[in-house]
């Protein structure tokens, strides 16, 4: 295109002109979810009980996250089932993908567990921080951005992770399921390259929030994350953690792709409600999964302006 220094503007070129200093204008700011549908979404959460990886009562949750994503005529919702080995055989697993497109085509990535983790003891364990608080998380933000006007400035992609939790111990074929086989399909077919960043949300309902951000994520993006929650008033609340922690954002670090951990690793007196019975709805607070999800978009926002 000739440059616009070497002639004069006339009138049939203003509208041109004018079309190209709006697309340079900055993005619109991300939508607030609301703190009525995230709790919404987590007491629904909770009452689908024991929400363990193969069990009758995760399909029944996995329809229903997908039929609330699909509410938003915005987004093309679709299941990812596969097998995986398992120390207790073959299992059938389930990712649910939720897909926004934005201004520029590559993605960022958002993403939380909706399995909880499976003990042959408890009966009453319900996940409330520890599974349902993501997935509440994830739906609000498809429901901010489904209500707001503005076209995101790239794709998102939300997936809900089967099979983070492991059945015995962490290992090549226990835990991670779903995180993994995403990874490896995306990097088979392609579009891992066109995904700019991961952020990971997980155990983000504690009514005493403070988002600990691992050792083992992208360095610039936790830099851009502690930045944008001070800005945003959430300074104190978001700090850095003295260790790595495993989690569903490993499987992609480890293929190349920039990836941060918003996780709350001191749910209660020294983390004594994580997996316990006591991880119930009466210690999680819809104010801390809207502080989460809100954080989230405004970090995808600055991972696309970058």
């Amino acid at each position: 295109m000739t440059d616009r220094t070497f002639f004069r503007p006339i009138p049939l070129l203003l509208p041109l002109l004018l079309f190209c200093a709006c697309s340079k204008a900055p993005h619109a700011p991300p939508p607030e979810v609301s703190e009525a549908e995230v709790w919404s979404y987590a007491e629904q959460s909770v009452a689908f009980g024991n929400r363990c990886s193969g069990s009758p009562e995760i399909r029944k949750y996995a329809d229903w996250i997908r039929k609330t994503a699909a509410e938003s005529a915005k987004f093309k919702v679709y299941p990812q089932p596969f097998r995986d080995a398992t120390p207790r055989g073959d299992t059938l697993f389930e990712n649910i993908i939720a897909e926004i497109p934005g201004r520029s085509r590559d993605f960022v990535l958002i993403a939380a567990h909706y399995d909880i983790k499976r003990f042959r003891l408890l009966r009453n364990f319900r996940g409330a921080n520890d599974g349902a608080s993501g997935v509440a998380a994830l739906l609000g933000m498809i429901s901010a951005l489904q209500k707001d006007e503005n076209m995101p400035p790239c794709g998102i992609r939300f997936v809900f992770f089967d099979g983070e939790e492991c059945m015995n111990e962490y290992g090549e074929s226990d835990g991670l399921h779903g995180s993994r086989h995403l990874a490896r399909e995306w990097e088979k077919s392609g579009i891992l390259k066109k995904c700019r960043a991961m952020i990971l949300l997980d155990m983000i309902g504690d009514r005493d929030l403070t988002l600990t951000i691992p050792e083992n994520c992208t360095a610039s993006l936790k830099e851009a994350l502690l930045r944008l929650a001070g800005e945003s008033g959430f300074r104190g609340k978001c700090l850095p953690f003295g260790s790595a922690i495993l989690d569903d954002h490993v499987p992609f670090l480890e293929k190349g792709v920039p990836a941060v951990n918003l996780i709350d690793f001191e749910y209660g007196p020294g983390n004594a409600f994580w997996h316990t019975e006591e991880d119930t709805l009466d210690k999680i607070s819809a104010s801390s999964i809207k502080s989460a999800a809100d954080l989230a978009l405004r970090l995808c926002w600055h991972i696309a302006g970058d």
